[in-house]
């Protein structure tokens, strides 16, 4: 049985290990393919150490809510509402203001601990990428106090009933057992859209898994030798590495869920073994490990942030190996500084749970809710509010249902043949630039959208989104009733989720054309090396401007793309009209010194106008009359 108040340092050394698979992991997948199971590990750890507590005090009936809450509060909010705090202030400052608000939503989210909710529902295509999202790794924390608000509870009131005390163990089973069940449950066929990676009930099976073993070291003790230790310490470290580096196995639909037992049933073996005196535990009590180990909590709350900040300023995914160095040493210092002047001051800290609940939770709280939003409304420089000047067009009304579908141009134009726009966000995006040029060239036209949605009539090998594929059902049953249709997709993008793209566009145009139908290609995707508000927000901020011209590599490799498929088009079909569109995009972005882009290739309302008021100054159309049917 676990001796009251024993410290295991080799517990902050499994802490250290599974801290670092979870930074180098999220510096670059590269270096350790499955290092998000970090995550993981220590919710089996947190799962054994709590309920280690928790079972002691239930026994000698000194267990007290208040005390065990007040024990989270001190050890769990102070060093979390510094980081949001600190990244609020900085997002503020540098972030554009549509960015801004994204992380404002997920700090209120995060310090009502349901931030793995919140991710697991946003998600929409003109959001912050996850990468750039300074508190997304808070779910974990989210999901952890989740667990703590309903295990106590249900472990006190097993530990009321003698039936259920004595079978405790087949309680823990039974409960995990249900919960795997969950695991099988086809979310999406009963309406639930959520991702299940944040999932509470998901991850509640490894805290769970730490839980039971406590619970059977405090029933039944520790009675492996040392020997004994030594092979099972060795053989599950072993299983817990090659679990952290061999791809494949931790993937949906089976992780979160059945397959982490896989790596939690050797972590809670890993932390029977090294009780004894093992090599492994040897191995894990070097003091710079255990070090890092105590570091783990502030190291794991800072590294996403600084990671999310180089990532927002540089606009890429895969950071430059200074850059990534020059991080992984800030985070660490950050962490040091938390550490020894946050966590552990108020870790000792003798407050009573009113006292905590007042200063440490209820008083930073107002601090985050006043900075997410007090500031957000407050009145600021106009570049600092780029995003509400140029917001991204969203045509609401391109919709699958014909009595509402968007009619653009000249409304009461007598033009008898009926035109359709059908394709991808870039159809959408350019939706005043086809409003102006349709009442300019006296014709009207419906427009239909979906967010990553090519208009293709073939999604054969391919799981369009529920919205896309109402524009693509509407497409299949309508588009006869239409005289000319025009494809506005983003042609600069691999397209590599959609099996055999160019032979199904290929053959949506000829199955068209074959139709009667005047078809056309539109192109107006520049593909942008970085954001355009960004790049305009940091010169501003910090007197910093990566790009003069955003048409480098990228956009070069991406325009390469769009001009063979282009050339192969027009080798197909020498009679199909193609329209580019890009060429009327500075290389800043910027027309008269307003961005014209929302992000890297989607035009702003302001920037959609501002292209049709150049292609009507060059006396182009939209419409060849030569190319009618």
């Amino acid at each position: 049985m676990l001796k009251k108040n024993t410290y295991r340092p080799d517990i902050d050394g499994l802490r250290a290990l599974a801290v670092l698979a979870v930074v180098l992991f999220h510096l670059s997948p590269t270096l350790l393919p499955n290092g998000f199971l970090g995550v993981d590990i220590f919710f089996v750890i947190s799962g054994f150490l709590i309920t280690t507590i928790l079972y002691r005090e239930m026994e000698q009936n000194n267990f007290s809510f208040a005390n065990f809450y007040n024990r989270r509060i001190r050890r769990i909010l102070p060093v979390c509402f510094v980081v949001i705090v600190v990244g609020l202030l900085l997002t503020r400052w540098l972030f554009l203001t549509k960015d801004f608000y994204s992380v404002a939503n997920s700090a209120v989210a995060s310090v009502f601990f349901l931030s793995n909710f919140y991710f697991a529902r946003v998600g929409g295509y003109f959001d912050i990428s996850t990468e750039e999202r300074p508190f997304n790794h808070i779910w974990s924390l989210s999901v952890e106090e989740q667990f703590y608000f309903i295990f106590p509870l249900l472990l006190w009131l097993v530990f009321k009933s003698k039936f259920l005390r004595k079978h405790i163990i087949a309680v823990l089973l039974s409960t995990m057992f249900f919960l795997l069940c969950l695991s099988f449950l086809p979310l999406e066929k009963i309406g639930i859209h959520l991702d299940a990676y944040y999932l509470p009930h998901l991850r509640m099976i490894e805290l769970l898994t730490g839980s039971l073993l406590a619970v059977i070291l405090c029933l039944k003790g520790n009675h492996l030798s040392v020997q004994m230790s030594n092979i099972l310490g060795s053989s599950t470290l072993v299983i817990v590495i090659a679990c952290l580096c061999i791809k494949g196995i931790f993937v949906p639909p089976y992780f979160p869920g059945v397959t982490s037992l896989l790596l939690c049933v050797p972590t809670a073996l890993l932390i029977v073994a090294n009780e004894k005196g093992s090599y492994v535990k040897k191995l894990f009590s070097i003091p710079p490990i255990v070090w890092i180990g105590k570091l783990s909590y502030s190291l794991y709350l800072w590294h996403w942030v600084v990671l999310a900040m180089c990532r927002y300023f540089l606009g890429v995914g895969d950071l430059p190996f200074g850059v990534a160095l020059g991080a992984f040493i800030l985070m660490f210092l950050l962490s040091i500084i938390t550490y020894y002047f946050v966590e552990q001051p108020f870790r000792k800290k003798k407050y009573t749970f009113k006292k905590s609940f007042l200063y440490l939770y209820l008083l930073p709280l107002t601090v985050v809710i006043a900075i997410s939003y007090s500031l957000y409304q407050a009145k600021i420089p106009e570049l600092q509010k780029t995003s509400s000047h140029f917001p991204p067009v969203v045509c609401e009304k391109c919709t699958t249902s014909k009595d509402t579908l968007q009619t653009l141009g000249d409304t009461k134009s007598l033009y008898p043949k009926k035109i359709l726009f059908v394709g991808d966000s870039h159809t959408s995006h350019l939706s005043p630039f086809i409003d102006i040029v349709g009442k300019k060239e006296g014709w009207k036209a419906d427009v239909l959208s979906a967010g990553a949605c090519p208009s293709l009539l073939n999604t054969q090998g391919w799981k369009p989104s529920p919205e896309c594929q109402k524009a693509l059902d509407y497409l299949q049953e309508h588009y006869l009733q239409y005289n000319v249709i025009f494809l506005v997709n983003s042609y600069t993008t691999d397209r590599e989720n959609i099996p055999a793209y160019t032979q199904k566009f290929i053959a949506t145009i000829r199955t068209l054309l074959a139709a009667g139908k005047d078809v056309y290609v539109l192109n107006s995707s520049a593909n942008f090396d970085y954001d355009v508000q960004r790049n305009q927000k940091l010169k501003k901020q910090l007197g910093i401007q990566y790009f003069t011209s955003l048409r480098g590599e990228k956009y070069k490799k991406n325009y390469k793309r769009w001009e063979r498929f282009a050339s192969t088009l027009k080798t197909e079909f020498p009679t199909l009209h193609i329209i580019d569109l890009s060429h009327y995009i500075p290389n800043d972005g910027c027309i008269a010194g307003k961005p014209i882009m929302y992000d890297t290739n989607h035009f702003n309302t302001y920037g959609a106008q501002q292209i049709a008021a150049l292609f009507i100054a060059n006396g182009e159309k939209l419409l060849k009359l030569e190319g009618r049917r």
